[in-house]
């Protein structure tokens, strides 16, 4: 049982790898085929291609692993909204639902 565990884990680690890979040549494949075309632009290597997708999630996503955000403070906004403006928003319902106004 332990050792289909570890085989399992293995067999996920390399399918990982293989999309990683996968994905960074499609990206070069793209690259390559737009870029030098539409802008004058520089062909890519598979490695020039990696570190720019390195860089890029670093960019647009941040270097910690995701999903540890605290979800009460992202909500927050919500209620200084309804705090603010609810009261606001319930006399255009109302003006909005009068008939013949």
């Amino acid at each position: 049982m332990k050792t289909l565990k570890v085989l399992k884990y293995i067999g996920f680690g390399i399918l990982g790898t293989a999309f990683v890979f996968l994905v960074i040549w499609g990206v070069m494949a793209l690259w390559n085929w737009l870029i030098p075309e539409l802008f004058n632009g520089p062909v890519l290597t598979y490695w020039q291609t990696a570190g720019l997708f390195l860089l890029s999630k670093i960019l647009l996503t941040g270097v910690a692993p995701g999903g540890k955000h605290d979800r009460s403070r992202s909500k927050d906004w919500r209620k200084k909204y309804q705090d603010k403006y609810g009261s606001y928003c319930d006399d255009v319902k109302e003006e909005a639902a009068a008939p013949g106004v």
